[in-house]
């Protein structure tokens, strides 16, 4: 995995000054065996693979050996070897564009029962964990080996519907992240926090916030909603668990 570190050297100074670190593509070999009845059956699962691997569109691929992880991939070459004249091998290539892995599903979709999560996945044996809270003083859990940053391109959707005559803060006190909503809205409206783009319905309402957004620190993230005379307060957030 490729680490790009940030740095800006200043004439006159000893080392370099450090920015945010960033992290690139990397590759994922996956091997293969095909056993066919003959040469012509062998020739048209490598037609057939070509089809499947090589698309306009990047595209998700998961293995066995890390059943509950998932990885947004582009084929980058297919190498292959003819054992006999029905049995061939395959290396493939992918490159992991993100620079990442990402849970196989979403937040939304989380339950410590289902087999979709795995060991090692970051998930802690805690019945409280849950994504959708109608309080206005809870905790959100991120299981990734890193922080969730939306400035990143990371998933982050929050969901808020509640009655706020004069606005609300939605505050991330672990991380001190604070967005604010300034207008009125009502619970039968649906505020989005689509990364860092908020939308009421399908307009984008940037103009009447304080112009940020909520980043998750990994582990548990003690989260506030305040404002004058709110009620019904609901929020979901939902977002992949990340892995370096």
């Amino acid at each position: 995995m490729e680490v790009n570190e940030n740095t800006t050297e200043i004439n006159g100074t000893d080392g370099v000054l450090l920015g945010p670190a960033t992290f690139g593509p990397f590759n994922l070999v996956l091997n293969f065996s095909f056993k066919g009845i003959d040469t012509k059956d062998l020739h048209l699962i490598k037609q057939k693979l070509r089809g499947l691997l090589f698309r306009r569109e990047p595209f998700f691929v998961w293995h066995s050996d890390a059943p509950g992880k998932k990885y947004a991939v582009y084929c980058d070459s297919n190498e292959n070897e003819d054992l006999t004249n029905s049995f061939a091998t395959f290396a493939v290539t992918f490159v992991v564009y993100k620079g990442y892995s990402e849970s196989l599903k979403m937040t939304d979709e989380f339950n410590l029962l289902s087999e979709e999560w795995q060991f090692e996945q970051g998930l802690e044996i805690d019945d409280s964990i849950e994504y959708t809270h109608h309080a206005t003083n809870f905790k959100i859990f991120n299981g990734s080996t890193d922080a969730i940053d939306p400035l990143l391109r990371h998933q982050l959707q929050i969901k808020i519907n509640m009655d706020a005559p004069n606005g609300f803060e939605l505050t991330n006190k672990t991380t001190g992240d604070v967005f604010e909503y300034k207008e009125s809205i009502k619970n039968n409206q649906q505020l989005v926090l689509n990364g860092v783009h908020p939308f009421l319905g399908s307009k984008r309402v940037g103009i009447n916030t304080n112009w940020q957004w909520i980043t998750l620190s990994k582990g548990f993230n003690n989260i506030e909603v305040t404002g004058k005379d709110i009620k019904n307060v609901t929020t979901q957030w939902i977002f992949p668990f990340i892995y370096r």
